[in-house]
Order: C-alpha cells, then sequence, then structure tokens
C-alpha cells in the first residue's frame, strides 16, 4: 500500500441554487495520478456545467481508500458556471494553480492510500447527507493516469460508469489540463520510451567484481522494441554495449555484467531505449571501485555494523593487508579491545571484529594499525556505530511463565501493552535504526535477499515511489491500515511499520499474506501477488520470500496479541476479524514462523524497537509462544467487548484429541440464542449442534461423535468448534484421531 504524506481532494459535487433557481451542476471532471511527484502533484478537477454558480455551503467530500472512508471535507463558496476549480497540495512541483488549499490535507494524509487503485475513489454528499455523485475504481482506473470526464457528461452519477471517463497514462501532472475542463481533448500522451531508476548491482561495487545494471523504461505510446547499456572507462566514450532484458514490471536489466574493475577505476554507462519510431537515452552516470592500491592514501572505514552480541562487520574502504587487519589490538570501542579479528576470505576488504561487552547505545570504533595492500598504515581511523542490546530485560516475561493458549496470549498482552507511541513521519527515522543492514543501507523485506545479491538497495533517505521498483521506499503496514481504520496507536507501531520499495508495497497493496499458487506478478526478490493456494482461504495473496516469512507472521501474531480486546471498530480482513486470525491464516502463519525462525536481523529488530517505544515482540523472544497459543485449544476469534469476560464463554473440549466422541461445554451470561458448529480446516461447516437454540443463563454441555450432518463419519484430522452466542463468537480448535 502506498501511504502518502499529503491528501488531496477526491470528490463530485452537484448543487442546486435554491429554490426556484435553474438547475445548476457540479461534477467531478478530472482525477490525476501522475507517474512522477504523485506525493505532490495529484490533484482532483471540479467543474460546474450548468449556467447559474452554485453555493457549496454545508456540502462535504468524502475521500474513500480502500473501500474505507478515510476523512471527510466540509466544502463552502462558490463555483461560477463553467468554472474549472482543482483540488491538491497546498504546493506542487510541476507547479499548476490549486483553488482548494487547505490546511486540513497535511493532517489527514496520515490514513489515506488513495492511488487509483480497486476501492478508491470519492463521493458527494449534499447539506442533507446523501450522497450525490460517486466515483469507485474497481481496478486500476486511473493509477499513473489522468482520468478526465467526458464533454457530453453534465450530470452527477451516483454509480462509477467508467465508460464517462477518458483515461490515459501521464507523467507529469500537467500533462493533463489542471483548471481547464475539456473531456473531448484527452491530455496530451508523452511519446517515446521513458527510462529512469538506474541502479548498478552491486550498489557499491568493490575491485573485481563484475556490475550488473538495471533500469525502468516505461512506454505508453508504443511497445518497446530493444534496450541497450553504453558504458566505458571514460567520460567522453561508452563505447562497449550489452543488451538489456525485461526482468519483471517495467524493469530491464543487462543480459551480462560489466567486467570487473581494479580499485580506483571509474566506469561510466548510460542505458537507451527504442520504441521503433523513438530513441531515448539517459544521462550519463559513473561509479568508482574503492581504493586504488595505489599508495596515494591508508584505508579508511566505510561502515560498522553489528552482527552478534558481540561482533561488528568493519568494511574498509580497500582491501586490506591480512596479517595487520586480523590483529585484534587493533581496534578498540571506546576503552574495549578486541579479542578477535578475522579478514574475509573474498571480500577482503572486510574483518569481522569480536569486542565483548559493548554498552547498548551510540558507540565509536577506532582503528590503528591497518594497512592496505600497498602497506600504507591507517592510524586513527573512527567510524559511529549504534550498538543495540537484543538480551531479554530480566523478568520482562515472568507473568507469563507457565500459561498456554487464550490465558497466554492475555498475559502477553498485559506485559507488552501501553507502549510509547511515536508518530507515522518518525518512523523514517527509526528506520535508521531499527531497520539497518551491516552495511548501513536500508533493510527491505520486499527486496533483499538474504545470503545472495538483492537486485537493489536503498540509502536512507532514497523515499519516493515511481513506475517500477528500486525508484524509492516508504513505510509499509504489514498489518495494512485499512484493516484497523488507520487507528492509533496502531497506525505508528513499529512493530506494523517496515520500510518497502513502494513499488511492491503498492503492488501487495492491502491482500493478506498467504502461499501463492500462481503468480500474477513477481517482484525481483521473488515475492509474489496471486491466487491463494492457503488452505481454506482462495482469494488474492502476498507472499514474501521463504527468508522473511517468518517476520512478517510474527509481526502478524504481535498485532493479534497487542491489540487484543482494544480493536471492537476495526473492519477487519480476509485473515482476521479485528485483530483475532481467523483459523486459515493462524494455521499458515505459524508454518511460516516455525519454518523461518528468528534471525539475527529479527532480533536486533525487537531490541531497537524495544529502545524507542518500550515494548517487544514475544514472538521473537519465544517463537514458541505462536503454537503455545494457537496449538493450545486457544480461542482464536475475537470475544464481543459487550460481554464480560469468562461469562459467556466456550470451553476446551475433552477429551482432545478424541477418536470417538467429545464433550463441548458453553457458558452463557444471560439467556441466548445459541449456534454451535463444527468447522473443517478450509471454513465449511460439516456439522451443526445447535442453530438458534433459545438457551437459559448457566452452563451446558453438547457432544460430537465426529460425524457430518447426513451420519458419514469425517476424515481425522483438524477441526473448529464456533460458538455464537448474542454478540459473543468464540472459535477452539478440535483434533479428531480416529
Amino acid at each position: 500500500m502506498r501511504k502518502l504524506p499529503l491528501l488531496f481532494l477526491s470528490a463530485v459535487l452537484v448543487a442546486a441554487a435554491g429554490a426556484g433557481a435553474a438547475r445548476a451542476n457540479v461534477i467531478l471532471s478530472e482525477l490525476c495520478d501522475p507517474t512522477n511527484n504523485y506525493t505532490t502533484d495529484r490533484f482532483i478537477e471540479i467543474y460546474n456545467t450548468g449556467p447559474d454558480a452554485v453555493d457549496l455551503t454545508s456540502w462535504s467530500v468524502v475521500a474513500v481508500a480502500n473501500n474505507v472512508d478515510v476523512t471527510t471535507w466540509a466544502l463552502s463558496g462558490t463555483v461560477a458556471a463553467g468554472q474549472a476549480m482543482v483540488c491538491g497540495g497546498p504546493s506542487t512541483v510541476s507547479g499548476f494553480t490549486v483553488n482548494f488549499p487547505s490546511a486540513v490535507w497535511a493532517t489527514s494524509a496520515a490514513y489515506t492510500n488513495w492511488n487509483g487503485k480497486a476501492g478508491d475513489g470519492a463521493k458527494l454528499k449534499n447539506a442533507s447527507g446523501t450522497v450525490i455523485d460517486n466515483v469507485l475504481a474497481t481496478g486500476t482506473e486511473f493509477e499513473n493516469k489522468d482520468m478526465v470526464r467526458n464533454s457530453p457528461i453534465t450530470a452527477p452519477n451516483t454509480t462509477f460508469t467508467f465508460s464517462e471517463w477518458t483515461a490515459t497514462t501521464v507523467l507529469l501532472a500537467t500533462n493533463g489540463t489542471p483548471g481547464t475542463h475539456n473531456g473531448s481533448t484527452p491530455p496530451p500522451v508523452v511519446s517515446g520510451p521513458v527510462i529512469s531508476g538506474l541502479a548498478t548491482v552491486p550498489v557499491s561495487p568493490p575491485a573485481s567484481t563484475d556490475v550488473y545494471v538495471q533500469a525502468s523504461v516505461v512506454d505508453t505510446s508504443a511497445a518497446i522494441a530493444a534496450v541497450t547499456l553504453y558504458w566505458g572507462t571514460s567520460a567522453a566514450s561508452q563505447a562497449n554495449t550489452i543488451a538489456m532484458s525485461l526482468l519483471s514490471g517495467s524493469t530491464y536489466r543487462t543480459d551480462t555484467a560489466i567486467p570487473g574493475q581494479v580499485a580506483g577505476a571509474s566506469v561510466y554507462y548510460k542505458v537507451s531505449a527504442d520504441d521503433g519510431a523513438t530513441v531515448s537515452v539517459s544521462s550519463i552516470l559513473s561509479y568508482t571501485i574503492p581504493g586504488g592500491g595505489g599508495g596515494t592514501g591508508a584505508p579508511t572505514i566505510s561502515y560498522v555494523g553489528e552482527t552478534s552480541d558481540s561482533t561488528l562487520l568493519v568494511a574498509f574502504s580497500e582491501a586490506v593487508e591480512q596479517t595487520s587487519a586480523e590483529t585484534p589490538g587493533n581496534y578498540t570501542v571506546g576503552a574495549l579491545t578486541a579479542v578477535n579479528a578475522v579478514r574475509d576470505p573474498v571480500l577482503t576488504s572486510q574483518v569481522t571484529v569480536t569486542v565483548r561487552n559493548i554498552p547498548a547505545g551510540t558507540q565509536t570504533l577506532t582503528v590503528n594499525g591497518v594497512a592496505d595492500l600497498t602497506a600504507t598504515v591507517e592510524y586513527g581511523a573512527t567510524a559511529g556505530f549504534k550498538y543495540i542490546d537484543v538480551s531479554i530485560p530480566a523478568g520482562y516475561y515472568d507473568s507469563a511463565i507457565g500459561l498456554k493458549g487464550s490465558a497466554l496470549r492475555v498475559a502477553l498482552h498485559n506485559i507488552i501493552k501501553g507502549h510509547t507511541a511515536g508518530s507515522y513521519a518518525g518512523a523514517l527515522v527509526s528506520f535508521g535504526t531499527t531497520d539497518v543492514k551491516p552495511s548501513g543501507k536500508i533493510w527491505d523485506v520486499y527486496s533483499d535477499i538474504p545470503g545472495g545479491t538483492p537486485p537493489y538497495e536503498y540509502a536512507f533517505g532514497q523515499t519516493g515511489q515511481g513506475a517500477g521498483e528500486d525508484l524509492g521506499y516508504n513505510r509499509e503496514h504489514c498489518f495494512p491500515q485499512s484493516w484497523f481504520g488507520g487507528v492509533s496507536p496502531t497506525y505508528s507501531d513499529l512493530w506494523v511499520l517496515y520500510p518497502t520499495d513502494s513499488y511492491v508495497n503498492g503492488k501487495r497493496s492491502n491482500y493478506s499474506y498467504g502461499k501463492v499458487g500462481t503468480a500474477s506478478w513477481t517482484s525481483l526478490n521473488g515475492s509474489k501477488l496471486g491466487s491463494s493456494a492457503s488452505a481454506g482461504f482462495s482469494g488474492t495473496v502476498f507472499e514474501p520470500i521463504d527468508a522473511f516469512k517468518g517476520d512478517l507472521a510474527r509481526s502478524t501474531f504481535y498485532v493479534a496479541t497487542r491489540y487484543f480486546n482494544e480493536d471492537s471498530s476495526w473492519p477487519g480482513s480476509d485473515c482476521a476479524v479485528h485483530s483475532q486470525l481467523l483459523p486459515w491464516a493462524a494455521a499458515q502463519y505459524m508454518a511460516w514462523s516455525v519454518g523461518d525462525l528468528p534471525s539475527w536481523k529479527e532480533r536486533l529488530r525487537n531490541g531497537a524497537i524495544y529502545a524507542i517505544q518500550h515494548n517487544r515482540n514475544p514472538f521473537v523472544d519465544h517463537p514458541e509462544f505462536v503454537s503455545m497459543i494457537y496449538d493450545s485449544n486457544a480461542v482464536i476469534l475475537a470475544v464481543d467487548a459487550g460481554t464480560a469476560a469468562g461469562s459467556t464463554r466456550l470451553r476446551p473440549n475433552a477429551p482432545n484429541p478424541f477418536r470417538t466422541r467429545t464433550t463441548i461445554g458453553f457458558d452463557l451470561a444471560r439467556h441466548e440464542r445459541v449456534t454451535l458448529g463444527i468447522y473443517d480446516v478450509t471454513g465449511r461447516r460439516v456439522r451443526t449442534l445447535a442453530r438458534g437454540s433459545e438457551l437459559a443463563a448457566g452452563s451446558h454441555q453438547l457432544e460430537w461423535n465426529g460425524r457430518n450432518d447426513a451420519g458419514a463419519l469425517l476424515r481425522a484430522g483438524l477441526y473448529f468448534c464456533r460458538l455464537d452466542a448474542g454478540t459473543a463468537s468464540e472459535t477452539r480448535r478440535i483434533v479428531f484421531a480416529r
């Protein structure tokens, strides 16, 4: 999902000038989501098609994102006959007049995802609150496009009718027609290939390392016929050529690599794209291999990263000589001296250094006596770094010891609730501590490939978005904000936020995580979007790569625990009732958590977040808690907040597992209509033990013999028993062993 730092008005307006006045209509005339500068230059245009001015006092516009009403604006003032007015941000990059600037846009940006995709749009309400015009995308009608209402349309429409519009892909907002409505003339089309996002892989290549180049190429006027890289070691000549092929989406990558160069060498490169009619060429970029080995300077420290609770990865600007690099006494952190140092046998510019008892916080590494390959020695080189304490505070989980199931979840909730909430904007700063690779680059779970070469990496501050990957990162709610209504403190909870590539973030949208059967799209690191192959759910899901499945699953379990019984207003999703996971999701994420146990990266993140917001993710510290809650007859659906705890409840069945029959007990706080059903792992009800039965307050018991409603014996396996009593609903796991 995209998170916008700025919200714009999205609406269609219709008004009557007053009793007895001639009819005057104001309609939504243009919605623009340009490919470039989208965060500042998106706009909505309204147009008065009638003969009279229209007073908009007391009307309101509701912005809709992901089918959720995210914010409402009160309207006032007058729009003249034949006048087009632009709604947008208070400042634009491309430069066009915004007629409705308002401070509310800056404050409402925190909870919107308006980007032209399914479920995005707006509705206009008149003074009595009636919706009189409505726009709601069913697909990607105006994503990266300018959508103009056709000139014959003069009246509002409460049903979005795409035939009333013309949509054209645009790069800039000013490729549209802000402030001048002319639906019969589509906005000018940007012709020819557009090249952006050039990057090398790896980003900062060391000596003798082969380098691939990739770029985003978009052409709205014709099919791209060829993309070619030109390179050389002189700014005046790039005579070498390498063909580039489509890798994913709009990203092209060189078929072969630029050969590795010696330390100190510079490589200059550019990309050409041809659509058969127009050839576009990018500007010339370059990279320089660190060092030089020519004795022109001593090795400097490029970065320092924490790789265990006592080990640092120290990267130098060039290859270092082995004996001096592996002398522990050459490395100190304050008064602490290293006890071990080992140079990487392949990346000879990197050394792992062991220093015991480093205190948490900002520290400084000092290096003396390390030489490069020409015997030039570095004295007094320093580099600052943040050392994170990953240890669990003494006694932190004492109140949870010995518990399981719902009791364990409640205990964990009480431990981690009430955290120190930061701001959504502040998350970008927090990522500088919580999501840093040892190399100093940002840790993006949607682009990184642990143990391999990521297709691209981001330095901190490279936020933004474009028509493909590698054009900027943003903040991803792993538990999308449309699922929890954008409320605080969930909105800024660092356990719900991750830095991710903005384009992949948009592709993920608000789909549940799950196992993909047939992929409709695959990211450059292998994350997928497509039809679900997770048992019990058949919709669209997003599947991260194996190395991060456990991370994201444990963040989801955190949400279900941290916000347990604080989620009554949450809209929910395909995988959760409010914050509580549905059976199919709990089973899938539990499997991911077991298959991908917490890595050092995740432990560092836990320690860093604890230092910032003073709560931890229990499932990172104790991954066994997942199965102790979700495999121990625990309540896995929400209990209505209005029901007193312990009054209306579904008790564990006994025996469990069972072979011939099991007894299911439940308690009612008051006289209620009760439905009690047995469901298989797909969510299909296979047996109804009570259907709307009126039962008195108190304790009750029913038996199940492992058979369906037709009397046939069911197969052994996992089933779910669900109690619905009034507004309360609880579900427990039952294992039929046969």
